[in-house]
């Protein structure tokens, strides 16, 4: 048997030397020059499959800090007994098909699958995750590995008596009995998070789960996040015409029965196009990777993901990587559809396609310079974009212990719901990593290893100076931990970063937001300005990848598709468009069988 982790041999079997080459599908796009604004995740990718692009001449990403990488941090430091992998932004990777289909790519292209470190379904870092509530960790129900049906019933049957769930199970049980909210597309009027279960399930269950939960991946507030962004699968399917309207659970129930998922259709459409340019059986073979895998992560961590990339982009003739390039500027040229970007202290420079990936309030002032410099003022992007401008800080706290097995527990980690007392969260703490198990294979000390996050939403409004430094936010830690774990010893190692308006937040509204912008910057700027990135579709590293896929493919027009191809297709489109503005599909779901 392979142990719960490892290094995955799956990925690295039958590696084909024709990853590195892509093949254009169709296209009237004569061959362009490409900028990319912003080194994160996104960029980087963009900027990669740029320079692999055989219509794109030049590509240049500019990266307005010293380092590339974005949010994607980890340091490897050395300890007594050996070392550890300290991880500031993400530390591991869903391995959902589809979603994951375009990163496994990617690491396949880059060369990285001997990198791969899995975790599998059935291990305690998959199995166990737990909230605090109201004083102590409370196992989510689920799979207990080597337990037996009966101890498993059992076990999940007293978890469910905790005060947790106190009026969720009963509402998840009557769901079907609520009131059908009418729907017929996505720009109807959007909810909060905490207005859509309250209504279809209860507020109980919004604030003691769907809480805690929205603080481990948004770090956000249920009240202010978007339904129709953050949960709209689940929106779709209330009154989904499909299956008579029978709301939420019934309809997914149903669909199981036959197989189907409702996703994105962006999620199938970055899958095809993969498909489209690689052997029979290479999806097949990502899909058999991804089976039996919960999450998944690099040796020196996520961070090697960004360094393979920049130095792809190093060996790459084509591409040209500008560190310390604040762009103060993107403008239209005037006479022509290209755009001119100019940095601090640097001569403009004029590129065919632009994609832009970094935050929404930092393009809006680049577009605005860009109009003052002489070019035509984009008055609805940038009123539009200045409407993106809410984003969270979150302070990260590794913690690394000589002594093992100080956690009494073994699992992934704890979210906390903001329904706790505030006398067992002073802290405003979000959650708890147990990072011995969740990243197991990287560290080759056997000491414990633990991240706790803090801030988010709790700390909106606070000032520079309100904001804990390294030994206050160590210190708190400290106290969160001996408070909810017992935990008393004194780390060996302890490490801190303040992530500032690291997550961006998806608010009520946010979708037609999205589409309003991206209409208005293919209108004012002639399909040449493409975004992508964490602040326009989703935070998480899948998300961006796929992104980066759709925009650097499709959003600067180098590939053509035709809509009838794609699995799912039911518009009258006979050729997608996706060029400029944000690459999206027309038509966001896709409801039928997805290969897993």
């Amino acid at each position: 048997m392979r142990p719960a982790w490892s290094h995955s041999r799956a990925l690295r079997r039958g590696r084909p030397q024709w990853l590195f080459h892509h093949t254009a599908l169709a296209s009237s796009t004569r061959s362009f020059t490409a900028a990319v604004v912003g080194g994160g995740i996104t960029g980087l990718t963009a900027a990669y499959h740029l320079s692999q692009d055989r219509k794109c001449e030049k590509v240049t990403l500019f990266e307005r800090s010293d380092s590339l990488g974005g949010w994607l941090q980890s340091e490897r430091v050395s300890v007594a007994d050996g070392d550890v992998v300290f991880e500031y932004g993400p530390r591991t990777l869903r391995a959902s098909v589809p979603d994951c289909v375009p990163l496994l790519d990617l690491i396949h292209q880059l060369g990285l699958q001997d990198e791969v470190l899995t975790t599998g379904k059935n291990t305690p870092a998959a199995t166990n995750r737990f909230i605090y509530y109201p004083d102590h960790l409370v196992r989510l129900p689920g799979r207990i590995p080597g337990a037996g049906i009966f101890n498993e019933i059992l076990y999940n049957a007293k978890s469910l008596m905790e005060p947790l769930f106190q009026g969720s199970l009963s509402a998840v049980l009557w769901e079907h009995t609520k009131p059908i909210r009418p729907r017929t597309s996505f720009e109807d009027p959007d909810e909060s998070i905490t207005q859509f279960l309250s209504r279809r399930f209860s507020p109980q269950l919004a604030d003691n789960l769907a809480s805690a939960v929205f603080h481990g991946i948004y770090a956000g507030c249920i009240d202010r996040l978007s339904a129709e962004a953050v949960l709209g699968p689940l929106r779709a399917l209330e009154a989904d015409e499909k299956y008579g309207g029978i709301g939420v659970l019934r309809t997914m129930l149903k669909m199981a029965n036959e197989n189907k998922s409702l996703i994105t259709l962006d999620k199938v459409l970055a899958t095809h196009l993969i498909a489209l340019t690689r052997p029979d059986g290479y999806l097949t073979h990502l899909r058999q990777f991804a089976k039996g895998v919960s999450v998944f992560t690099l040796t020196n961590g996520v961070g090697q993901l960004t360094d393979a990339l920049v130095a792809a982009l190093e060996e790459s003739p084509k591409a040209s990587v500008v560190t310390g390039a604040e762009v103060k500027a993107i403008g239209r040229t005037p006479g022509s559809s290209d755009l001119t970007i100019t940095c601090a202290g640097e001569k403009p420079t004029v590129f065919n396609r632009v994609i832009a990936t970094n935050s929404a309030p930092s393009l809006a002032t680049q577009l605005e310079m860009g109009a003052k410099a002489g070019g035509q003022r984009p008055q609805k992007s940038i009123g539009y974009l200045k409407k993106h401008d809410y984003a969270v800080t979150v302070m990260v706290v590794n913690l690394y212990y000589d002594q093992p097995d100080l956690v009494p527990v073994n699992g992934f980690g704890y979210l906390i719901p903001r329904s706790i007392p505030y006398e067992q969260n002073p802290e405003r703490a979000l959650g708890v990593i147990f990072g011995s198990d969740s990243s197991a294979g990287q560290d080759t000390a056997p000491g414990t290893k633990l991240t706790v996050m803090m801030g988010g939403h709790w700390w909106d409004g606070w000032q520079d100076s309100d904001y804990p430094d390294h030994d206050s936010a160590v210190q708190m830690a400290r106290s969160l931990l001996e408070r909810h774990l017992g935990i008393t010893d004194a780390p060996a190692v302890a490490r801190s970063r303040l992530q500032k308006n690291a997550i961006p937040q998806y608010t009520v509204g946010h979708l037609e937001r999205l589409q309003n912008l991206s209409q208005s910057l293919r209108d004012e700027f002639n399909k040449r300005l493409t975004i992508a990135g964490s602040w326009y579709g989703g935070v998480g590293v899948t998300d961006c990848v796929q992104q980066a896929y759709l925009a650097s493919l499709l959003g600067v027009g180098s590939t053509k598709i035709a809509a009838s191809s794609i699995p799912g297709w039911e518009g009258p489109m006979q050729r997608l468009d996706m060029e400029g503005g944000f690459a999206t599909s027309p038509i966001r779901w896709y409801n039928g069988v997805v290969n897993r």
